[in-house]
């Protein structure tokens, strides 16, 4: 659960909580309010990176340049509960526009980052080198294709 929910009475909490779920389940999450953060406000490590806030009645995000072209939306809830995959690809076409490629990202144990309930997207300048679409697969990887008669 988030930091926030803990000085909260356990009815509070409760209704706080009933009522993102509804808001989940209906996908009525309000409009995106956009806040600008000073460096080193958001916290330390990547964090202090952060200039941009997003946050609606759902989720919060922030937001941050990453490495050259990539940007990195780092999102959260209340309830701290997993967004599910059609919420992940609703808040990147919001935030990074529907054209955007985004990945999550399960890195070699050593480098896992795990303080908080907060899932993270790295949107893509371009498109990704493979992908489910044949248009998306290269030339050498289809070369290896059966040809059908």
């Amino acid at each position: 659960m988030n930091r926030t929910m803990q000085g909260l009475s356990k009815k509070d909490q409760a209704a706080l909580l009933a009522r993102e779920r509804k808001r989940r389940r209906s996908g009525d999450w309000g409009d995106w309010e956009t806040l600008a953060l000073m460096p080193g406000q958001a916290g330390s490590g990547w964090a202090a990176f952060i200039t941009t806030a997003h946050r609606n009645k759902v989720f919060s995000v922030l937001d941050r340049q990453a490495e050259v072209g990539v940007r990195h939306l780092a999102v959260s809830s209340l309830s701290g509960q997993r967004p599910t995959w059609p919420e992940m690809q609703r808040i990147k076409d919001e935030l990074a526009g529907p054209e955007a490629t985004a990945v999550e990202v399960y890195p070699p144990r050593d480098q896992v980052v795990d303080e908080a309930d907060m899932f993270h997207i790295w949107g893509l300048r371009g498109r990704l080198p493979f992908g489910l679409h044949i248009e998306t697969i290269p030339p050498a990887a289809t070369a290896l294709r059966p040809q059908s008669s």
